[in-house]
């Protein structure tokens, strides 16, 4: 049952995302993405940076929407390319709170509880007050799903990839 699942058991390593220092600038934070994902260093859905404190203590994530809204005047132009010269701002300034955390041994169904009431999709995994995880809803999601989909029944995955699959 979900309230038995240990966070543990789904967190993924927190260095699968990227991560950035608070003082960092929006221009290098972007740049710093546009070298991650040209090298194809981002896993699927682990493209929204930790950001943290120079002691390592996380503060937050950075969404790509927040760095997109702090240049998109820069790219106002008619001629030649944006000019993120001006993006100077340290994201410390723009960076997104985590409304809550988990620890390994808390059950699932806490972290969905943190993401519904908060509408967040991520979740931080903390232990003695150090990262060691983060938690994505879509690793809930399937979780849960396993649990209440029955795959022992051929019929009834037929029927739903019949009736209810578009495509």
């Amino acid at each position: 049952m979900p309230h038995s699942v240990p966070v543990s058991k789904l967190m993924s390593n927190p260095g699968s995302w990227p991560q950035l220092r608070a003082d960092a600038e929006i221009r290098d934070a972007i740049m710093l993405l546009r070298i991650l994902s040209e090298d194809e260093k981002l896993e699927q859905g682990r493209s929204t940076p930790l950001v943290f404190d120079n002691d390592y203590n996380l503060i937050g994530i950075i969404r790509l929407t927040d760095l997109l809204q702090n240049v998109r005047h820069l790219c106002d132009r008619k001629e030649g390319s944006c000019d993120l010269g001006d993006a100077v701002r340290p994201i410390r300034d723009i960076v997104k709170p985590f409304p809550g955390h988990v620890s390994p041994t808390d059950s699932i169904l806490k972290a969905l509880d943190i993401m519904i009431d908060n509408s967040v999709t991520l979740v931080p995994v903390q232990q003695d007050g150090k990262l060691v995880g983060m938690l994505k809803l879509g690793d809930i999601f399937n979780s849960i799903s396993a649990i209440l989909f029955d795959d022992e029944n051929p019929m009834e995955r037929s029927r739903i990839m019949k009736f209810l699959h578009i495509g």
